[in-house]
């Protein structure tokens, strides 16, 4: 695919509404003129492409395909940003920043924000509304490992708080069966305290015999499948799955973004883990599409975000406070 053939495809799928005639992000007059600019390189001032840009004829407003939204000042090519999310997709458990940069001979930290980036994307889809219908909710935790000491005998009980490193955090996930996901790095008693903001009222929740589920039994339609067979005159007998209440399909979400932590990326940093949990809820749930779908509904989904504050000029952001 060449750099126009790109372009185009970015175009096609921003101004999908109109045709893909490229409207003004500013005044939103629909009456544009193209302009072509030449690409010097820098160094050897040799002419390297075109850029293509857009002038508003009502309030004289620049932009180009990719501005104003999650690809806002890019550097990257058009074809290599399209190369760059089709070789993500692929990955089932994810992709970690240093394999895309092997791939496509691009610097790591470049590779580190295009992914970044998709995962916020992401993270507008699976919150875009509400979950309704029969609810799973579970949490798990990631994070905080304590490398144990060489000798047995010198080695500590880390299930005692004092021995933690208090990087552990929670993440809680509520399933809709046969439906969307939704992640939250918080604990199951903080998201049941927001539960009438996440989930629609009158939907029937499925959890574990956790205490921290409670609260909800005077809100919702509540039901719980008892794990670790504690107080069984309440809960009832300890099984995974009973007469279809159970809360196998959370659970599956969580065992994709454990995987992804020990056969991908190793570790995840805490103030990124809503992004990767984010991320393994949307593959959990378009698994069964086909990459081209999933490119499809990734890419068009980045060209209608804005820009990302998080992400652009991150580098640089880092140089200026240094």
């Amino acid at each position: 695919m060449s750099e126009e053939e790109a372009v185009d495809v970015f175009i096609a799928l921003r101004y999908s509404d109109t045709g893909g005639e490229p409207f003004c992000s500013k005044c939103r007059c629909q009456v544009t003129y193209k302009i072509n600019r030449t690409i010097k390189n820098r160094k050897t001032g040799e002419i390297t492409g075109t850029s293509r840009k857009y002038t508003c004829a009502d309030c004289g407003h620049q932009f180009s395909p990719t501005a104003g939204t999650i690809f806002h000042s890019r550097k990257l090519e058009h074809r290599d940003i399209l190369l760059g999310v089709a070789l993500w997709i692929n990955g089932a458990k994810g992709m970690a920043a240093l394999e895309l940069c092997r791939q496509m001979n691009m610097n790591v930290k470049s590779a580190f924000v295009v992914e970044q980036k998709l995962r916020e994307v992401i993270g507008s889809i699976q919150h875009a509304r509400k979950l309704s219908g029969i609810v799973e909710g579970d949490a798990t935790y990631v994070g905080g490992y304590v490398k144990p000491a060489n000798f047995k005998k010198n080695r500590a009980d880390r299930r005692r708080l004092a021995n933690q490193s208090g990087r552990r955090q929670a993440v809680t996930v509520l399933r809709e069966r046969n439906g969307r996901t939704r992640a939250f790095v918080q604990s199951e008693k903080d998201t049941a305290t927001k539960m009438l903001d996440l989930v629609e009222l009158g939907s029937e929740i499925i959890t574990d015999e956790n205490k921290a589920w409670d609260s909800l039994d005077a809100i919702f339609d509540r039901k719980r499948i008892n794990h670790d067979g504690r107080d069984v005159a309440n809960y009832g007998e300890a099984a995974y799955s009973k007469e279809g209440v159970s809360t196998n399909q959370a659970e599956s979400a969580h065992a994709r973004l454990k995987r992804s932590q020990m056969g991908v990326h190793h570790r995840i940093s805490g103030k990124y883990l809503q992004g990767y949990a984010d991320e393994m809820t949307w593959r959990e749930d378009v698994r069964r599409l086909s990459n081209g779908e999933q490119f499809l509904q990734l890419v068009t989904a980045g060209l209608h975000h804005p820009r990302s504050k998080r992400m652009v000029g991150k580098w640089q952001r880092k140089k200026r406070a240094a």
